[in-house]
C-alpha cells in the first residue's frame, strides 16, 4: 500500500471512526446479501441460505472485530483508551496517586544525579589539552600505599621528563 494511502487511511480511521464503522457494517451486510443470493440461486430457501451464509461468514460481529484489529491506527485508539482508564483509576485514589507521583519524581531525580556524576567522572574524557599525553606514575613510598606530600615535592623538584605533576 502506498504511503499516501496509508496516511489517508490512518487519518480516516482516527478522526471519523463512526463513519468507518458504518461503512464496515454496510459492506459486511452487502457481502452477506451476496452470499445469500448465491445460495438461493443454488436452490436453497431464503432462511436456509441466510443461516448457511452466516455460518460461512463466521458471524457479523466476529468479522467486524477481525477487521478492526488489522485496521491502521487501532493501536493509537487503544493507547488513548488505556490512558483514559489509567487517569480514571488515579482519580479514584488520590493518596495512591500522590505517592506514585512522588516516588517517580524521586526515582527520576536520583537517576539524573547518578548519571550526571558518572558522566562527568567516568564517561567524558578529561578536559585538558593533549589528554593523550597524560601519564600516571605510581611510586612505592611506604606500606600504606599513600604518597606523602614531601615525597611529591621531591618528585616535582627532580622532574626532568614531564611538563608538570599533579597529585
Amino acid at each position: 500500500m502506498p504511503m499516501l494511502a496509508k496516511a489517508r487511511s490512518f487519518l480516516r480511521n482516527l478522526f471519523s471512526s463512526r463513519r468507518v464503522d458504518t461503512d464496515l457494517d454496510q459492506e459486511i451486510h452487502a457481502h452477506l446479501e451476496m452470499l445469500i443470493e448465491e445460495k438461493i440461486s443454488a436452490g436453497m430457501t431464503r432462511e436456509d441460505a441466510r443461516r448457511v451464509s452466516l455460518i460461512e461468514l463466521g458471524g457479523m460481529e466476529q468479522v467486524k472485530e477481525r477487521v478492526r484489529e488489522v485496521r491502521i491506527g487501532t493501536w493509537l485508539q487503544s493507547v488513548v483508551a488505556d490512558c483514559r482508564y489509567g487517569v480514571r483509576q488515579l482519580r479514584k485514589n488520590p493518596t495512591f496517586s500522590a505517592v506514585a507521583v512522588a516516588t517517580l519524581a524521586l526515582a527520576i531525580g536520583a537517576n539524573t544525579v547518578v548519571f550526571c556524576v558518572l558522566n562527568s567522572l567516568i564517561l567524558r574524557p578529561l578536559n585538558v589539552p593533549r589528554s593523550d599525553s597524560l601519564y600516571a606514575i605510581q611510586r612505592v613510598s611506604d606500606y600504606s600505599g599513600r604518597q606523602s606530600y614531601p615525597g611529591y615535592l621531591e618528585l616535582r623538584d627532580r622532574n626532568r621528563s614531564f611538563e608538570d605533576l599533579v597529585v
